[in-house]
């Protein structure tokens, strides 16, 4: 099955995974999450990014989301999957928000890592709506 691992700045990660419970459940339960904080090093987080890597992927890949194009989540998962492209089967997908990540979580035992990535390129336009022209308020 493809997991899914959530880097971000502070505790937005942990907070996307405590919600998509109230939809998911225990499935919410295999997400991996990844908090970036004022006294963790760049080094730290490539390490931890690496580590929980290796430690989650069965062979079926890992779709990692971050909040923050070019953010330092973002620069060190890049780099991470530059490192690991031999040996992973790795997407990445910036500005994740919960919408996206309930499609993933939705997808990921049905879809293999390319099939999701491509499904989630599709329907990520459509996960940011402006409220007051949806109704037309």
């Amino acid at each position: 099955m493809i997991r899914i691992l959530i880097v971000t700045h502070g505790e937005l990660a942990s907070a996307l995974k405590t919600s998509s419970k109230m939809f998911f459940g225990e499935m919410s339960d295999s997400l991996e999450t990844i908090g970036l904080f004022p006294t963790d090093s760049p080094d730290s987080l490539q390490v931890k990014i690496k580590e929980k890597i290796n430690e989650i992927d069965d062979g079926s890949g890992v779709l990692i989301f971050v909040d923050i194009f070019a953010g330092s989540p973002f620069n060190n998962v890049a780099i991470v999957l530059d490192e690991l492209k031999e040996d992973h089967k790795l997407q990445c997908f910036t500005g994740v928000n919960m919408p996206l990540l309930m499609e993933a979580l939705a997808s990921c035992q049905t879809m293999d890592i390319e099939s999701l990535t491509d499904h989630l390129e599709k329907v990520s336009k459509d996960t940011i709506v402006n409220l007051r022209k949806a109704l037309d308020i």
